[in-house]
């Protein structure tokens, strides 16, 4: 055994090296109240005179025969973190959580089940993107088990699982027989972004369930015994991320987040932050970031997709959909396949015939259930009103949850008059107090992690409560509020898309009376969420990594000049070639789009498409409506050279992932049509890989590049 790392692993879990000599090392812990001397011996020899001198000093004295140093470790992890006591720990949150989300039934006969979900994996700085194809717990599992430290990011847009998928990764944990404690922490909204270190630190003092200091957790983090897993990273995020005014000022937000787990990311540590889908994290400040540690760790994304429907419903249930022609895109939500999963026979045709009331539906019987849970005499439609002034009530001080005795006031201070109402009625004979007690254990609030900490039980819930509220609100408190709380505003959008169109259209009105003051991403996403279609003049600014569903971009109704669009994702939409004036396109997705006004005249320069994909529909082709530039021979593959070139580390060998809007700046004052026709010839012939604004080359790209620089 080398005594020299006995001595410093001893040191790191804060023991002084009290003696030793060729037969035995003494080791003193003095933690508060606790005396500790660990004795270890190196022979065979007799060590009871040492061991009864410590324990007449006073020590609690134990005689160790380790036969490595690696034997020593496991010892003082296992007595420092415990974790016999892990599986009993992930078992009660798994399950608390787990009944959280069967609150909303009331039927036992349910049981909860995790829906595996698609998505997309990203590695090596993005240069290996694949669809997954195991379930995402399992192929999170498979990185965390890799050796080398690890960030792992996983993405979703609001209510699409990034909390489910979490708490299910967490519970996978049973299943290790290694050594090894995970932390799981949660982040609130009602944090300061610049004391992220100390958030952090905090949470995980909650859950690390030890005396042990920081930095013997810091130690065991970097040796992969306790995997992080941070849930809501996005919560922490302000409201002008992804705004579209400058990428570097975004990321500069979060860079000091980033750095605090930075600082953890080294030998085996594997970090686990899920956060909203967001610009952050594609963008090439990040890549920056993530180059300056020269390598300490990687990082793998998964990008979670919409959900499935075959997946959450049976056969028959999922044929009635499409027999009774449902929108498929108006129930695609986690919490309405859920429902639609769960309800009876009966119920589920009922709601085919209006499926734009299944959202209405599904709190009307989730509140008439809480009537008999909770012995509540509250209508459902008044317990609608109480948690949406709830809802708005939250927006207003800008936060996502609060302890549960500020919840409490606030349900008792913007709801008095009905709450004295319905006591008066009770035949409990509950007091104000009391009643607005029981309200906080509500089936829409949530206490999961923190029970003295109160949310609603996930975005959706809170998103069409707080729309409802702005509906419904005569004092316009959108207009009043002197921040608008632009993240709630969000949910609420990605809520209300799924209900009807006249709803849909109330919301937008209230929010459009404050559109000069929204962000020009949350603009231009509540036209496209809430009317299908975009109603606005849009100059001089970029719009990045966002999703575009069924929306018109017609000229009656808006102009786009000198726009750039980078990352974006169109499904199903339709262009007016007329409504984009100098607008580019770059490392953009078209899927099953149509365009009108085909033959427009090129020298107004409308469209110009870099390193987009139209799945080979000649959408693009139409929508540049640009003929191929004639390039000499020698000329093209000048370019060819030059283009590959880029796609290299500055020892010209190494290959590296380049940003399709980067590749475009950096050829600035060139040809740049005839560049990209070259670029396009490249990919076409699978030298050069795409994937949004990510580009790579491939390796019979590498070899075709040192080919033609030895012609």
């Amino acid at each position: 055994m080398e005594l020299d790392l006995l001595d410093k692993l001893f040191e790191q879990y804060g023991y002084v090296h009290k003696e030793h000599n060729e037969s035995v090392c003494v080791y003193l812990l003095n933690q508060g109240m606790y005396h500790g001397a660990e004795v270890i011996s190196l022979d065979d020899s007799d060590h009871s005179k040492i061991v009864n001198r410590y324990s007449k000093l006073g020590y609690s004295t134990k005689l160790q025969h380790f036969k490595s140093v690696e034997e020593a470790e496991k010892y003082l992890f296992t007595g420092f973190f415990n974790p016999k006591t892990t599986k009993a720990d992930i078992n009660r949150r798994y399950n608390e959580f787990k009944d959280s989300q069967l609150r909303f039934y009331g039927n036992s006969d349910i049981e909860y089940k995790y829906i595996n979900v698609p998505y997309y994996v990203y590695k090596d700085t993005y240069s290996d993107i694949n669809q997954g194809t195991k379930d995402v717990v399992s192929a999170i599992l498979d990185e965390i088990s890799r050796k080398g430290a690890h960030l792992i990011i996983v993405e979703a847009a609001a209510g699409f699982g990034k909390t489910c998928t979490a708490y299910e990764l967490y519970k996978s944990f049973l299943n290790s027989d290694q050594n090894i404690k995970p932390i799981f922490t949660e982040l609130y909204n009602n944090r300061n972004a610049k004391q992220f270190k100390y958030v952090l630190w905090s949470e995980i003092d909650k859950e690390k369930d030890t005396t042990a200091k920081q930095d013997i957790v810091i130690y065991n983090i970097k040796k992969g015994r306790i995997p992080l897993i941070i849930d809501g990273f996005d919560e922490l995020l302000s409201k002008d991320i992804d705004s579209g005014k400058n990428d570097q000022d975004d990321f500069e937000q979060v860079e000091t987040m980033l750095s605090t787990i930075g600082e953890l990311l080294e030998g085996e540590a594997k970090v686990v932050l899920t956060s909203r889908k967001t610009a952050i994290f594609a963008g090439p400040e990040f890549s920056d970031w993530v180059e300056n540690y020269n390598g300490k760790f990687d990082v793998v994304r998964f990008q979670i997709e919409k959900p499935a429907i075959r997946e959450w419903l049976s056969t028959d249930r999922y044929d009635n959909i499409l027999i009774n022609k449902v929108p498929i895109d108006n129930i695609s939500n986690p919490v309405l396949l859920t429902y639609l999963r769960n309800v009876s026979d009966v119920e589920f045709k009922e709601l085919l015939k209006q499926p734009e009331n299944i959202t209405i539906k599904y709190f009307e019987q989730l509140l008439n259930r809480e009537k008999q849970r909770q012995n509540l005499a509250i209508r459902w439609e008044d317990q609608m009103l109480i948690f949406e002034n709830l809802a708005r009530n939250f927006a207003d001080f800008g936060i996502n949850g609060e302890s549960r005795s500020f919840v409490k006031e606030m349900l008792i201070d913007y709801n008095r008059s009905k709450l004295l109402y319905y006591k008066d009625t009770m035949a409990n004979g509950q007091t104000l107090d009391e009643l607005a007690d029981t309200l906080t254990n509500h089936a829409l609030l949530d206490r999961i992690g923190n029970k003295d900490y109160i949310t609603f039980i996930n975005d959706f819930v809170y998103g069409y409560l707080f729309g409802e509220s702005l509906i419904k609100d005569g004092n316009t408190f959108l207009q009043k509020v002197k921040v608008l709380p632009e993240n709630h505003i969000y949910l609420s959008l990605t809520a209300f898309c799924y209900l009807s169109t006249d709803n849909k259209l109330k919301l937008w009105k209230k929010i459009n009376d404050v559109r000069n003051r929204l962000s020009l991403k949350l603009s231009i996403m509540t036209d496209a969420l809430l009317l299908g279609k975009i109603k606005q003049t849009v100059e001089l600014t970029g719009i990045n990594s966002c999703q575009f569903s069924n929306v018109s971009f017609e000229s009656s109704f808006c102009k786009f000049s000198n726009v750039s669009f980078v990352d974006v994702v169109f499904e199903n939409c339709f262009f007016d070639t007329d409504a984009f004036d100098n607008t580019t396109f770059t490392g953009c997705k078209f899927n099953n789009c149509e365009v009108k006004n085909i033959a427009h005249d090129n020298s107004k320069n409308h469209v110009h498409c870099y390193g987009c994909d139209d799945y080979k529909s000649s959408f693009i082709v139409d929508f540049e409506n640009i003929n191929e530039p004639p390039i000499l021979e020698d000329v093209k593959k000048n370019w060819e050279i030059e283009i590959l070139s880029r796609y290299f580390k500055v020892d010209g060998r190494t290959p590296k992932m380049k940003y399709i809007s980067k590749l475009k700046k950096e050829f600035e004052g060139d040809n740049i049509d005839e560049i990209f026709h070259v670029f396009e010839s490249l990919r076409k012939q699978g030298y050069i890989e795409c994937f949004g604004n990510n580009s790579f080359i491939k390796q019979n790209g590498i070899t075709y590049y040192h080919k033609q620089k030895q012609l």
